[in-house]
């Protein structure tokens, strides 16, 4: 605080040295200019944020695109893979429609975790035997389809039986 003390001090006993000298002309005619382009600023800086986005979109998509792993077998497992999400997708649906205890949403739940796993796995290891752990994805997408149906029949049977008697 001392020094701004001294400083303000200072520039009160000596402002009318400050105040003897005047800006030349142009530099006021530059500052006084009524055409700045402050508009093309922004102009711009709307281009190149617009550039930056579709480089980045770009880059995005390209790796994407890119992201397909080379693995023997692939694309017919995703043919596979789509085939089975969709079924199990349908079923999940009546499922979740159901009285179904929360314990069945967890073991499916652990179901999916367990098929992460494994496409982490083909993924990410090159050692990986890549033939082997698609057959096991694709059994695995079966063997859980299998399961949703036995609940759903399960719960269809239960509710039959609760329905048959009631009526008599």
């Amino acid at each position: 605080m001392k020094r701004q003390d001294l400083l303000e001090d200072f520039i009160r006993e000596n402002r009318a040295s400050f105040d003897d000298l005047k800006a030349p002309d142009r530099v006021w005619a530059r500052i006084n200019k009524q055409d700045r382009p402050v508009q093309s600023l922004w102009k711009w800086t709307a281009i190149a944020a617009s550039a930056l986005l579709l480089i980045a979109v770009g880059y995005i998509f390209g790796i994407r695109t890119q992201a397909q792993p080379e693995i023997a077998g692939w694309d017919e497992y995703k043919e596979a893979e789509q085939y089975y999400q969709d079924r199990i997708a349908r079923k999940m649906e009546k499922i979740k429609t159901l009285p179904v205890g929360q314990e069945v949403l967890t073991d499916i739940q652990v179901l999916d975790e367990v098929y992460e796993q494994l496409r982490k796995q083909l993924l990410e290891d090159p050692n990986a035997d890549a033939e082997l752990l698609l057959s096991a994805m694709i059994r695995h997408q079966q063997q859980k389809l299998d399961i949703m149906e036995k609940i759903l029949n399960r719960v269809d049977k239960y509710q039959s039986n609760e329905s048959s008697n009631h009526e008599m």
